[in-house]
Formats: structure tokens, C-alpha cells, sequence
């Protein structure tokens, strides 16, 4: 017996699913060119990206991180480089494996990552200020419900 098809989502919904995707490649283009315009912004936003990562995770191997990502190996083997060139991840052996490495946030990392986030907030937060008080709570509110409809690992990739 064939599987029956998914219940299309209700119009309500797939009309949010367009604001949403029409949103946030529009603000997070903004950030991106706000990072690279200031100086003082000490990451990049893929190494922005890979702190936030390995903040949340503790320690992860480069697989993980990539994959977490969206790159190959060799181009997060890149930007880990960098990283660890500037002090700011720390590579160990991993304890399970002496073979394979541990990547992590290094003090210098920390610092860095509270930094830009600070200033990636403040960059955001000009844009949200015009926005009457109501609307901000309502926006935190839907950002926060929109956060817990997602988890924080996507799904492992099936086996062919």
C-alpha cells in the first residue's frame, strides 16, 4: 500500500514560510556587509559562524563542523586553519581516537565571538529601533517560537 501523500500546510503558513525566506537572506546580507565594512569586527561571518559552532557543541571534529557548516573538508579545514593561526581554536588530539583531532574555542576565541556578536546585535538592533515597543515584543516573541520549531542539529544525512 503506497504511503499516503503529506497533508499540504494550511495557506497561513506557507505565507510565513515566504516572509521568512524573503527575510532573512535580506538581513543576514546586511550583516555580512556591515561585518566586513568595520574594522573593529574581529570575525568574519563563516568564522563567526564556526566560534558560534564550536561554542554551542564544546569541542567537535572537523567532520561536524563542516558538515554543520555546509562545506567540504578542505574548506573548513581552511577557515580552521586561519583559526588556529590567530589563536583563537585550539586543535587536540581527541581522547577517544588519538588519530583523529578535537577542535575548540580558545580563550581568544571567546573574547572574539563576544565581540562581533556585540557588535552584529548593535548592527541589528539600529534596524529594529524604528519599530514601535508592541512590535519588538511581538517580533522576540515569534523569534523565540520560531527557534523552538527547529532543532539545534539537523538530521544525520541517510546512508545510499
Amino acid at each position: 500500500m503506497p504511503a499516503k501523500p503529506p497533508t499540504p500546510p494550511p495557506a497561513a503558513a506557507l505565507e510565513c514560510a515566504r516572509e521568512v525566506l524573503g527575510t532573512m537572506p535580506v538581513m543576514m546580507a546586511s550583516l555580512r556587509c556591515e561585518m566586513r565594512r568595520d574594522e573593529e569586527v574581529p570575525l568574519t561571518m563563516m568564522q563567526f559562524h564556526t566560534l558560534t559552532f564550536l561554542e554551542r557543541h564544546g569541542r567537535a571534529s572537523l567532520s561536524q563542523l563542516a558538515g554543520h557548516l555546509g562545506l567540504g573538508l578542505p574548506a573548513a579545514s581552511k577557515i580552521v586553519d586561519g583559526l588556529v593561526h590567530l589563536g583563537r581554536v585550539e586543535r587536540q588530539a581527541d581522547p577517544q581516537d588519538r588519530r583523529r583531532l578535537s577542535l575548540g574555542l580558545s580563550a581568544p576565541g571567546q573574547h572574539a565571538l563576544e565581540e562581533t556578536r556585540r557588535r552584529a546585535e548593535g548592527h541589528l538592533a539600529r534596524f529594529l529601533t524604528p519599530l514601535a515597543p508592541a512590535d519588538r515584543q511581538r517580533l522576540v516573541a515569534a523569534m523565540r517560537s520560531l527557534r523552538d520549531l527547529f532543532p539545534t542539529e539537523p538530521p544525520p544525512r541517510p546512508t545510499p
